[in-house]
């Protein structure tokens, strides 16, 4: 089967609950009109580490904003940022060591938060009650709990948002959605979905705060532990379940929002989740989840597959050619839609189908469109000052991040988990509805 190479990573990055998937006709907005006369958006940023910095370097770019203000608990970091701005825009943001004192400055606009992933949904919320619009890298909440809470403050304060999932600005994939929407591959049928296994390890041995951190406001809401070498990196925020769920939910929000993209389905009803998993190193500080296999049932029987690479790769590996040989630590992320008249598999590395001349047409045959646009950061800043609705609303950030919730949750019971959208509740075993909350370090509780 042909496969069909998108743009690359770097050329792409630069470049209720229940109805959010209908289609939409696309405003005029996504064919690149101007802000609003005379509006330049002031932005936030909040945490600038690896993620954060290549999201400042993509909205420096977008005409019409202006980053105006930095925020991380990391003294190196935030300084590191403002000479970006400097540089880029000839201006001296303002440095906080404390993000609360950025949200406190009524002149912002919106904010951007990629931060360490327990810190996303707490202060995602104390932006939106500030009255800020937020912008939020993925996964979405440390748990269920949050997600709704979320939810409840974008409507109630009526603030735009837009998730982190920058594959919905890739058009080749927009491409792929719009054929299954429409039909080609016939009625929906089973859905697999996959995303890179995660990692053990880790060190637990003890070792000072390094200078210029202020450790207390970066561990936040989790629990106090000593510092580690490993603790206070990236790798602690993917995999330490103090921080996250681990790539079920890290790297597994990207294919599972592209499913969800896709499903032109009821979603309404309760859905059930059964699975398996594997901790490796349980006692470690990368404790979470590193491999998986969950089947998920929609209401009316609709299946969908996630799993993780290693499951995934000599499954995938029959219909998508290009993944021949490919060692499953590399094999990526993918969706793939089956029907009664065909497949499309999509992913940010290619998309392929059982017909490649699909992919030819540049736009197919049918009325169902997604809202779309080929710049993802330039669209969050058009949503703020147009007050239009997000590329990648919180609806479906919600609805996705659940499903990585209940996956690992049907992993941990060892039996099925039915979840409830409508009520948003396990109804069985209902005492797992205890699970959707976790305890809140000291003054942290946000909702």
């Amino acid at each position: 089967m042909k496969m069909i190479q998108p743009v690359s990573r770097r050329q792409f990055l630069g470049g209720v609950l229940a109805a959010a998937v209908a289609p939409q006709f696309i405003p005029s907005r996504v064919l690149g009109g101007p802000a609003a006369p005379g509006k330049t958006i002031q932005l936030g940023h909040i945490g600038t580490g690896g993620q954060g910095s290549g999201l400042l370097r993509n909205f420096l770019s977008v005409e019409g904003a202006k980053s105006v203000a930095i925020a991380d608990p990391y003294q190196e970091r935030r300084e590191r940022a403002g000479k970006m701005v400097k540089e880029s825009q000839q201006h001296e943001p303002k440095l906080y060591n404390d993000f609360r004192e950025l949200l406190a400055d009524k002149t912002i606009d919106a904010v951007i938060i990629a931060t360490p992933d327990h810190w996303h949904v707490p202060i995602g919320l104390a932006a939106v009650r500030a009255g800020k619009d937020v912008y939020i890298e993925k996964p979405l909440g440390h748990t269920l709990h949050q997600n709704r809470a979320l939810l409840e403050a974008c409507r109630k304060e009526n603030k735009i948002f837009q998730y982190g999932t920058q594959q919905r600005s890739q058009e080749l994939l927009k491409r792929g959605i719009e054929l299954v929407l429409n039909g080609y591959i016939g009625d929906l049928q089973r859905i697999e979905v996959w995303a890179p296994q995660g990692r053990g390890g880790g060190s637990l041995d003890e070792s000072p705060v390094p200078p210029g951190l202020d450790y207390d406001l970066y561990i936040g809401p989790a629990p106090m532990k000593p510092c580690s070498k490993d603790r206070i990196t990236n790798q602690a925020s993917y995999h330490c379940s103090d921080y996250s769920l681990g790539f079920i939910a890290g790297w597994g929000a990207h294919p599972l929002d592209i499913a969800i993209w896709g499903m032109d389905y009821d979603l309404k009803g309760p859905v059930s989740y059964r699975g398996k998993g594997d901790f490796p190193t349980p006692d470690a500080l990368f404790n979470t989840c590193a491999t998986w296999d969950v089947e998920i049932k929609f209401a009316g029987g609709l299946p969908m597959r996630f799993m993780s690479t290693n499951h995934a790769q000599p499954i995938v590996k029959k219909y998508r050619t290009d993944v021949q040989g490919a060692d499953a630590r590399f094999f990526g992320d993918g969706t793939t839609f089956f029907g009664a008249k065909g497949w499309i598999s999509l992913s940010r590395g290619g998309v392929c189908a059982s017909n490649p001349d699909w992919f030819k047409l540049k736009q197919c045959e049918g009325s169902k469109r997604v809202l779309y646009h080929n710049r993802y950061y330039k669209s969050f800043v058009e949503s703020v000052a147009h007050r239009t609705p997000s590329i990648a609303p919180i609806e479906d950030a919600v609805r996705s991040d659940a499903m990585s919730h209940l996956a690992l949750l049907a992993i941990k019971s060892g039996g099925e988990v039915v979840w409830d959208p409508q009520a948003y509740k396990i109804s069985s075993p209902a005492a797992l509805n205890a699970q959707m909350t976790h305890p809140v370090r000291g003054a942290w509780q946000q909702s």
